[in-house]
């Protein structure tokens, strides 16, 4: 990747929509983000979409490494992340 890409993160917000954050250095309050509503995860198109919306593209070569993170609850939250550039 290069110096410039950030790692981006898709999440479920609790089964009931989506969050598609770059996470950028400094203040969490200030990192760019689409909301995606709807249960159903979004597709590539409509995360690569919500990207350019938010002024980045996907770092040449990039794809996305989907995981899954059990919380304290018991309940599993799938994520996936991948790297963007500014647009």
């Amino acid at each position: 990747m290069t110096a410039s890409a950030y790692r981006t993160v898709l999440s479920s917000r609790g089964g009931k929509s989506w969050r598609l954050f770059v996470a950028l250095p400094g203040r969490v309050a200030d990192w760019p983000e689409a909301e995606f509503p709807g249960a159903g995860i979004p597709t590539v198109d409509d995360r690569v979409a919500a990207l350019e919306g938010l002024g980045y593209r996907l770092a040449a070569g990039a794809d996305w490494d989907w995981c899954e993170d059990a919380g304290t609850d018991g309940r599993v939250t799938l994520l996936a992340s991948t790297w963007a550039e500014p647009a």
